[in-house]
């Protein structure tokens, strides 16, 4: 196992020295100032991934992670821009909006907050790994010990109830 270990380790960082520019090419999507970081989360998440597991196309998965990490700061840079969670607690608030917009958000979030919470905890919880945790519904039957399809039945209805909150 060791040796089979110290020949992926090479071969990662083999892969890593020859594509480095191609993978801080393919980071940029990110932004051209965070690209080395890309690129180093990505090696982190690959050595993670790697152990106890057999690669088979090392640049292939370096490229594929590379992106999806740049995909994923994109998402967050996108998720985070303009709110801020507010010091007295009334959660996010979009600092573009006007008065009016904030008071309505602001009301619109504590009615679904309040929905979450009204949850039975198995759906709660299910909801909570999947929009908050972004987990796939494989990896949160996994974790809880139930079904795919008692995952999706679970989602099903936590968005029945959340829908109900904007009426």
């Amino acid at each position: 196992m060791t040796s089979k270990k110290s020949a992926l380790d090479r071969e990662l960082g083999r892969a890593f020295v020859e594509r480095r520019q191609n993978l801080r090419d393919i980071a940029s999507r990110a932004g051209k100032a965070g690209a080395d970081e890309v690129v180093q989360d990505a090696f982190l998440e690959i050595v993670a991934y790697s152990k106890g597991r057999e690669i088979r196309k090392v640049d292939n998965l370096l490229s594929r992670i590379v992106r999806s990490v740049a995909l994923r700061r994109i998402r967050d840079r996108k998720k985070n821009s303009g709110l801020f969670w507010s010091e007295a607690g009334e959660g996010l608030v979009d600092l573009a909006a006007d008065p009016e917009r904030s008071l309505i958000g602001a009301q619109r979030l504590q009615r679904v907050m309040a929905a979450i919470d009204a949850m039975p905890a198995k759906r709660r919880e299910v909801f909570l790994l999947h929009r908050v945790e972004e987990m796939t519904y494989p990896q949160i039957a996994r974790r809880i010990g139930i079904s795919i399809k008692t995952v999706e039945k679970h989602m099903h209805l936590a968005m029945l109830q959340l829908s109900d909150t904007d009426d």
